[in-house]
């Protein structure tokens, strides 16, 4: 059994040494609504349309992604590969 190095590393800490393969649980689409706060579209670090589409899994999991955790940091985090262009960007 072959198994590839990963070659992802901690966005935070930059070390790869404590990553690890991880499911990961992301916020639910953004879906404008009458009355709902347009300013809850950035409420989330990471939502399923920030996503390209065939890295979602089928519904009712669409929300569950594959990414990694960082044991250094105590963070998730999915890979920029998987990410949507147009996706929300913070600064």
């Amino acid at each position: 059994m072959s198994t590839s190095p990963l070659i992802e590393k901690c966005p935070l800490c930059g070390d790869a040494s404590g990553i690890r393969p991880k499911l990961l649980l992301i916020d639910v689409a953004w879906v404008p609504a009458p009355g709902k706060d347009p300013r809850m579209k950035y409420f989330a670090d990471l939502r399923a349309d920030d996503v390209e589409p065939k890295h979602l899994k089928e519904r009712p999991l669409e929300q569950f992604v594959e990414g990694y955790y960082c044991n250094s940091c105590g963070k998730g985090f999915v890979s920029e590969q998987i990410l949507s262009a147009g996706r929300r960007r913070y600064k």
